[in-house]
């Protein structure tokens, strides 16, 4: 697999992600996956989750859209799904999301499994993909196993990259409701004086244009 080509626009588009989010602090805040998952949800949606390990997010949205189909793919053959590989994956998705897999893969990697992604969302179809904060302290370095740390401003461009638009970010963050109140109210402004974010992980929603979504550079 070659280099990522074409690094003049993967830098304007890191730009355009800073042009609307300044710092993470200009990211909204929520508090689960749900938050984001639901919104994008309707009776009827084809639904794929990639990196889905237990499949935990199924019963979670069935109990809420009994008519979703609901598909799913991981690489660890010992658990049980519908897809092993994405390269298997031949149907159209309404939405698409995968949390905590992009920064085991190499940029390359990640911008060819989101190109593939892409490939298999219907135009104005949804993708979301969550990755460790880099702002957290020790957030993305508790697993030996990741490979790319991702800004959210990185994460960004590679997905428009990909060909995905409008894009939206959001940090997530839950606790106990007097340790997140503390946090969010008067810990905060240490936080951002630190330039250290309390929030772990970082979540980037993008569509799929009704033009298509052609990926910007080819690798």
């Amino acid at each position: 697999m070659g280099a990522i080509e074409h690094w003049s626009r993967l830098y304007a588009f890191r730009q355009e992600i800073r042009k609307t989010y300044p710092s993470v602090w200009d990211i909204p805040l929520i508090k689960k996956e749900l938050e984001r998952l639901l919104p994008n949800i309707r009776e009827g949606y084809r639904v794929l989750e990639v990196g889905a390990g237990d499949r935990r997010f199924e019963g979670k949205m069935k109990g809420r859209f009994q008519q979703v189909v609901y598909k799913s793919c991981d690489v660890d053959t010992e658990t049980a799904q519908d897809y092993y590989a994405i390269e298997e994956i031949q149907d159209e998705f309404d939405f698409i999301f995968m949390f905590e897999l992009i920064e085991h893969l190499s940029p390359e990697e990640g911008l060819a499994m989101l190109r593939r992604l892409n490939g298999i969302l219907r135009v104005g179809g949804v993708i979301l993909v969550g990755t460790p904060n880099l702002y957290h302290p020790h957030r993305y370095f508790g697993d030996m196993t990741h490979k790319t740390p991702y800004k959210y401003e990185e994460l960004g461009a590679l997905m428009r990259l990909a060909g995905f638009e409008n894009l939206r970010a959001y940090r997530m963050y839950n606790d106990s409701f007097l340790r997140r109140w503390l946090r969010i109210r008067l810990g905060v402004l240490l936080h951002r004086y630190l330039d250290v974010d309390f929030a772990p992980t970082i979540l980037m929603e993008g569509e799929k244009p009704s033009h298509g979504g052609k990926p910007a550079i080819s690798i």
